[in-house]
């Protein structure tokens, strides 16, 4: 469910609305409690007072099945209408938008025009911004953390324009990303600035490894089941510094 410290019901729509979004992939579960901790530290103590929706929580039949897709095996981040490709490598589907999830997220973006959207997930560590719009908030975001904070990660910013097509070397067929990004034009002409927030696989790397190893989704996911406090801890602050960054964004 999204949560907001502004009224969803009021007929006036306020500017600069944030829209954060952790669990878009059921397994990922470090992205849903940063942003229930998010809500708690920051918003419910009223320390962040711009705009803002948090869904925690965007795909729960994955969750409870600790599985990256939905409960109809479909991934969430490939069902969007950007490029969307039927034999892409992870199940987009039968049709853009065929999911409930992914539509309620998409209907909500439309009717509030979020000018921010950060997503959340496991675990390419970076800070991958999607359209040239994106790039100032990306920076935004990597300046709020200390450098030491910010040595497992990397920025990633776009090299398209806006209503061109993504980037080859960061191409994902129905990513939902790349959909706000590049494929989103709200009425008044403005593009929403897309954070797609990559936690990293090990936070207290003193950079990031590049490549990264090929198993190391698997390796975060092991470490998680093993002491999923111990990840939350070495993580969490950089990333609430990075969120309230990205609340504090003017645009």
């Amino acid at each position: 469910m999204a949560e907001s410290n502004f009224d969803l019901t009021a007929p006036i729509r306020p500017a600069n609305i944030t829209l954060i979004i952790g669990g878009l992939h059921g397994d990922e579960k470090a992205t849903v409690a940063l942003v229930a901790a998010f809500r708690e530290r920051w918003v419910v103590t009223h320390e962040v007072r711009t705009p803002l929706v948090l869904i925690p929580l965007a795909n729960p039949d994955g969750f409870v099945a600790n599985s990256r897709y939905n409960a109809h095996h479909v991934d969430l981040n490939r069902n969007c209408d950007l490029a969307w490709q039927a034999d892409s490598p992870e199940p987009a589907g039968p049709h853009p938008w065929s999911e409930p999830e992914s539509r309620a997220i998409r209907d909500f973006i439309l009717a509030f025009e979020p000018a921010k959207i950060v997503s959340l997930h496991w675990a390419l560590a970076e800070i991958d911004a999607d359209g040239p719009q994106s790039t100032g908030l990306a920076r935004r975001m990597w300046h709020a953390m200390t450098p030491r904070e910010s040595a497992p990660y990397r920025v990633r910013e776009a090299a398209r324009e806006a209503g061109q097509p993504p980037d080859p070397e960061g191409f994902c067929p129905g990513s939902f990303g790349q959909w706000c990004g590049y494929g989103l034009r709200f009425a008044g002409g403005l593009r929403p600035a897309m954070i797609t927030l990559e936690l990293p696989f090990d936070p207290g790397a003193e950079s990031r490894p590049h490549p990264l190893p090929p198993d190391h989704l698997a390796e975060l996911h092991a470490r998680w089941e093993e002491n999923a406090a111990a990840y939350l801890e070495a993580v969490q602050p950089a990333v609430h510094r990075m969120l309230r960054a990205a609340c504090q964004y003017p645009r």
